[in-house]
């Protein structure tokens, strides 16, 4: 079952194809309708911020294709070449549609610019204004629709559209405001507009684009997951903790992890299996991830290796303001060496130096004892 999706969750894979395929054909219909009414309005009228508005929902109508297909991609059975399934497509999809966004928003400052320089007279009619009104009903209902449903589901792409949807409310009140002012006076509103139209289009691009970047390159699992893994392990003794916590998605539909987790050393190696089989299936049921253990033998079930556990990192606080935690404690009494892992923050420079300095200073405390650990950033 390694990285699979299990019963309910391809169910749920269903459910989450059917949503993002309904709320991509409702964008494309509707920003289709859109370009055609605006184009219009644009034409007649003269302005160049309600052209470069409908240039922006016919990029918005791309966006929507690429959003399907690259979904559909995604939805391929694993193969033997990608074992663990296409589910990245969305990503890739998302980071298109970023730069897409971006190219049509170079498009219209270009076209805004010039509109400056060669100014023309802006008259729009009343159905333009109604048309605009109607184009702005439109944008709020499906930034609300694409954004609801995409945090139901986790789909960045739809968050994006989402947002992209709420930024194009604000281009088109713009505009409307611009075809409102341009017949007042002799400055050139339009272009104006459209420059900051252009501005706005360019902005929501690039925050795209970083974002979606940001979940390509992984990022930290939150502390609700975090908790919640812990909460699962806690109710699976004798498997104690949950550290080191790491999650890698392939996709939104499949996450593996990794977590180290400590037992006593005294623990038969049954007990510690059957407790990570029920530990793994429980997280897969409650949370859709894939989870495979690390064991840390320990012998802080003794009252002796638990006071200087406490001792050990109260050196080491006072030693480095860097130092957070601590895990995996083992006292080898036979040699007297004392094993653990060190927690620290991520704005450690140089690790080695640290290692150094922490050992100085617990030698100096306990000098009969060796020290061997390790320093661990602050994965989750």
């Amino acid at each position: 079952m390694a990285g699979g999706l299990s019963y309910a969750d391809m169910i749920k894979a269903e459910e989450r194809q059917s949503v993002i395929t309904k709320v991509t054909g409702v964008g494309i219909i509707t920003n289709l309708i859109l370009v055609v009414f605006k184009m219009l309005a644009g034409l007649a009228s003269g302005s160049v911020s309600i052209v470069n508005d409908a240039v922006n929902n016919a990029a918005d109508c791309v966006s929507s294709v690429v959003t399907m297909t690259f979904y559909s991609l995604g939805r391929k059975r694993p193969t033997r070449k990608h074992p663990l399934g296409y589910g990245r497509m969305e990503y890739l999809s998302a980071l298109i549609v970023s730069f897409l966004v971006i190219i049509t928003g170079f498009q219209c400052l270009t076209s805004s610019v010039d509109a400056i320089r060669n100014p023309s007279a802006v008259s729009l009619s009343a159905a333009g204004y109604v048309i605009i009104a109607a184009s702005i009903a439109a944008k709020v209902f499906l930034s609300i629709l694409n954004t609801k449903q995409g945090k139901k589901i986790d789909s960045d792409s739809l968050i994006a559209t989402g947002k992209d949807a709420l930024s194009d409310v604000l281009v088109t009140a713009l505009t409307l405001v611009s075809a409102l002012f341009s017949p007042l006076t002799g400055f050139p509103v339009d272009g104006a507009a459209g420059i900051i139209v252009s501005l706005f289009i360019l902005y929501s691009g690039f925050s795209s684009v970083q974002e979606t970047v940001s979940s390509i390159m992984g990022e930290r699992p939150s502390e609700e997951t975090v908790n919640k893994i812990r909460s699962i392990i806690e109710k699976h003794p004798p498997l104690k903790g949950g550290y080191d916590i790491m999650l890698h998605n392939y996709g939104p539909e499949r996450t593996l992890g990794t977590c180290n987790v400590e037992v006593p050393i005294d623990t038969h190696a049954e007990d510690i299996f059957d407790a990570m089989t029920d530990t793994t299936k429980d997280i897969m049921d409650q949370l859709g991830i894939y989870m495979t253990f690390g064991m840390y033998a320990v012998n802080d079930y003794r009252a002796d290796v638990r006071e200087m556990k406490e001792k050990v990192l109260e050196i080491m606080k006072t030693t480095s303001h860097h130092v957070l935690s601590l895990h995996a404690f083992h006292v080898h009494f036979d040699t007297h060496m004392v094993h653990f892992d060190v927690v620290v923050d991520f704005n450690v420079k140089n690790s080695v130096n640290l290692k150094n300095k922490l050992t100085k200073a617990l030698k100096l405390y306990y000098p009969d004892y060796s020290f061997e650990f390790t320093i661990d950033p602050e994965y989750g």
